[in-house]
């Protein structure tokens, strides 16, 4: 009995090791029970990293953002060249060697370019979700709303300066507003937590050049506030509509906040009518004054009440800039 006992035990006090039986394999798995197939052996699957099937979406997709870019400023240039004429005093800079062939034209220019734009997203996510990569759930698709922007931005600056210069400027306008508008989005789609920040500061930055420019687009028309007014609240309201795409905003408070985003910008306009300043000034007055409506409203929908940081960063920022506006101009 000591005999025995001494064999068991083991220095440090540990347990024996048990041994394996005759016949028996230590292969990590069960024996097939008798009259059953074995199980077919897995082997890891070849190719790329995971994500690699991602890629393969985002290359056709990007391809069709850019065919729509390009086709886009193709168009914007086709307008260029008929705005280059003898002018005729009206007024009004955009009027003077444009007619109603050229805003026609215009007008299907603006509406295919979001359409194109909305398709390309819309091929994507589907490509993306056949995958197993669905995109995040949007409560309203914006994905046409800089495009159309930018675009009209495009139409506006070169039927106001029709020279030689808007042949590149516009369709550069108009095709790196259409292609970046989308961009932004994939990267907001993409976007994981340590990338988030990245991708909402750059998709900002796009809607606020885009905004910019188009605003200026009005400005340097110096139009009546009863044309001017409405057409840049029109403008805000679809650029609102696509900032808040970075908050958790349902589809009605979008569409009401940009309504009444646009109104605050209507009465912008008008007020920013009667300051005796041209050139780009106005553009950028009217750049700031967007960047606190739609900030502020932005923040309203990411948390329930608005914190004092956020009316520090959004007011500050926003007088800082109207004071050296003020000072220059």
């Amino acid at each position: 009995m000591n005999t025995v006992l001494g064999r068991m035990r083991l220095k440090g006090g540990a347990k024996p090791a048990m041994e394996t039986p005759t016949g028996m394999q230590d292969n990590g798995s069960e024996s097939p029970a008798p009259g059953t197939a074995p199980a077919p052996a897995t082997t890891p699957r070849s190719g790329s990293a995971p994500g690699s099937s991602l890629d393969v979406v985002r290359q056709p997709a990007y391809g069709q953002g850019i065919v729509v870019s390009l086709i886009v400023a193709a168009a914007v240039f086709v307008l260029a060249i008929m705005a280059i004429r003898d002018a005729e005093t009206s007024g009004i800079p955009l009027t003077e060697t444009t007619g109603p062939l050229f805003w026609g034209l215009a007008v299907l220019v603006i509406a295919g370019a979001g359409a194109g734009a909305q398709y390309s997203e819309l091929t994507a996510a589907r490509a993306a979700e056949s995958l197993g990569y669905p995109r995040r759930e949007s409560s309203l698709h914006s994905a046409w709303a800089v495009p159309v922007v930018a675009t009209t931005a495009a139409v506006l600056l070169v039927a106001t300066h029709h020279n030689r210069v808007m042949l590149v400027a516009g369709p550069a306008v108009a095709f790196f507003g259409v292609a970046g508008a989308l961009l932004s989005r994939d990267l907001l789609d993409d976007a994981t937590e340590a990338t988030h920040r990245t991708a909402a500061t750059i998709h900002a930055l796009i809607v606020h050049v885009i905004g910019f420019l188009a605003f200026s687009g009005v400005y340097l028309n110096k139009m009546s506030s009863w044309i001017a007014a409405p057409l840049v609240a029109i403008l805000s309201a679809i650029l609102i509509l696509e900032s808040l795409e970075r908050g958790p905003a349902t589809r009605t408070q979008r569409i009401g906040y940009a309504a009444l985003g646009g109104m605050i910008m209507a009465e912008a306009t008008v007020a920013v009518n009667w300051w005796p300043t041209y050139g780009w000034t106005g553009g950028a007055v009217l750049l700031v004054c967007f960047y606190l409506v739609s900030g502020i409203l932005l923040a309203r929908t990411q948390r329930p009440t608005l914190r004092r940081r956020d009316l520090l960063e959004y007011g500050a920022v926003s007088g800082t800039a109207l004071l050296i506006l003020a000072i220059t101009a």
